[in-house]
């Protein structure tokens, strides 16, 4: 935020920021507080009422609120940090941050989930939409609305990567607009397009956002020419990455494998994995791992800041096609996406903070991830991988949060 936006903001939500400060409430712990009216929310959801909806309603602007409250109270420690603030400064941006994205994460899966008790909710029968796109959107049934709620996870954990990305070494905390801040305003319009039109509306509108806010975010990035930070350590890059980068020695630049891997995967999504069996579900991890050949170089190209955020949204469009060709419960591949988001979030926040060199080793890398989804894929044992993976993402999300950031020793090796 600029001062003008911080004033502003100040004003909007100033009673609940004199009530905070009375209280003494860090601001991440404000932020803490909006992840429980998420729960709370999501709760609510899942009765399948109007009045339930609408008390979720109530609870998503409260998130919505505390998470401007909490920046409001951050001030000027991640808009424009000291140089001795640095470290201090990515612990509470990468603590409103994780709150935020997990409000719209655990929001998003009481939507859902809200659908899978309640089929007929999708898109109300009464509903001037039902007999529109929207009403079909996503695909058939309650696979089709929780296909829609991966895409809104994917688009809540790549905002403030590319946010942070974009700014990196700008001396400058989140400045991302048009509802792209975690937990931002697109939440209490997905709550009141659930009331008023179903969770298909709901997740359209929240994916609209969400990508009008990466298109501003490309804009500014292609119209600004300000030399950035250590992009490289936000990739995510595993140990197999890092061997595979050392071949070149850092003399290839990033982009040009890339995109090949990304036109090659793109085609077979397109395609459709769920048409693929065998090792032939290894061919878009084959064609991804091109990308690695790039993980020594400095990123100090015009665009290569768009390096990480591509390459993170490889891995999760990979992990959701071979998770539904894998038939896996999509829950569990929601909340494998949501653990892998969080991995590279933290990684890219203990970067930028100067606290981590950006190799994944425990969390086995973008790479290894998608190699271990692809081997259960084509072997046919997903159903047993993809909670385990999911479940020791989360635990290492966990831990890392509690010894490192929220015990102030935030330079716990990645």
């Amino acid at each position: 935020m600029t001062a003008e936006e911080l004033t502003a903001s100040r004003r909007a939500v100033g009673p609940v920021v004199r009530l905070a400060i009375a209280c003494r409430i860090t601001p991440v712990a404000m932020a803490m507080i909006s992840v429980g009216f998420a729960v709370i929310a999501a709760v609510w959801l899942t009765l399948g009422t109007s009045r339930a909806d609408g008390v979720a309603l109530v609870a998503m602007v409260a998130v919505f609120v505390i998470c401007h409250t909490s920046r409001v109270l951050a001030g000027s420690l991640i808009t424009r940090p000291a140089p001795d603030e640095r470290a201090l400064a990515s612990v509470v941006e990468w603590g409103l941050a994780a709150c935020g994205v997990l409000a719209e994460v655990v929001s998003y899966t009481g939507i859902a989930l809200a659908v899978s008790l309640h089929p007929a909710i999708a898109s109300p029968p009464g509903s001037a939409l039902s007999s529109t796109f929207v009403a079909r959107l996503g695909g058939a049934g309650t696979t089709g609305v929780w296909q829609l709620a991966i895409i809104a996870v994917m688009l809540a954990v790549l905002l403030p990567l590319v946010d942070v990305s974009l700014h990196s070494g700008s001396g400058e905390g989140t400045r991302l607009r048009l509802f792209g801040l975690p937990g931002d305003v697109r939440l209490p319009l997905a709550g009141a397009a659930v009331l008023l039109a179903g969770a298909r509306a709901a997740f359209l509108l929240a994916g609209v956002l969400g990508v009008a806010a990466l298109g501003a975010a490309a804009i500014d990035g292609a119209m600004s020419g300000r030399r950035r930070g250590e992009i490289r350590g936000y990739r995510g890059d595993g140990l197999l990455a890092v061997k595979i980068g050392g071949l070149v020695r850092g003399r290839l630049p990033p982009m040009p494998p890339l995109f090949v891997g990304l036109l090659v995967t793109g085609m077979l999504v397109a395609l459709g994995l769920r048409n693929l069996s065998g090792l032939l579900l290894l061919t878009p991890v084959e064609a991804m791992l091109l990308a690695a050949f790039g993980s020594w170089h400095p990123h100090d190209g015009r665009s290569d800041w768009l390096v990480p955020p591509l390459l993170q949204a490889a891995e999760y469009v990979f992990l959701t096609e071979a998770g539904f060709a894998g038939h896996v419960w999509p829950p569990v591949i929601l909340a494998l996406v949501a653990a892998a988001g969080f991995r590279h979030l933290d990684l890219a926040y203990r970067v930028h903070g100067g606290l981590a060199s950006g190799i994944d080793r425990r969390g086995l890398g973008w790479e290894g991830r998608m190699i271990v989804a692809g081997i259960a894929a084509a072997a046919g044992i997903s159903l047993v991988v993809y909670p385990a993976l999911a479940v020791y993402l989360w635990w290492l999300n966990a831990r890392d949060w509690a010894v490192g950031w929220s015990g102030g020793h935030a330079a716990v090796d990645s």
